[in-house]
């Protein structure tokens, strides 16, 4: 509960990928070696502790992810260092002309 009140926080107009929450939950509980929950009891507790968060089907048809809507990273979490690295990665690992 207080990694995710440290991490995350309410916000209009924003969204976050419900798979990509649970990745960041995943990666501190093998961090911190912790036994996780499944993806839906994951999902009851985020709506237990952020109360009114939507959930909202986003992209194209057959494409579609599953989105929190109403809750982002906090600007100080270390959190978003990982997703820099990560989008990083997979930059780097594109064929060159898919970059230009």
């Amino acid at each position: 509960l207080q990694w995710l009140l440290d991490n995350y926080e309410t916000a209009e107009g924003v969204s976050l990928p419900r798979s990509t929450l649970y990745n960041h939950y995943l990666r501190h509980c093998q961090e911190h070696k912790l036994d996780p929950v499944n993806a839906a009891s994951f999902g009851k507790l985020i709506r237990s502790i952020f109360m009114g968060l939507r959930t909202r089907r986003l992209g194209t048809r057959g494409n579609s992810k599953y989105h929190y809507y109403g809750i982002r990273v906090k600007p100080d979490s270390p959190l978003n260092r990982l997703q820099e690295d990560m989008q990083y990665m997979a930059m780097r690992q594109q064929p060159m002309q898919q970059k230009q």
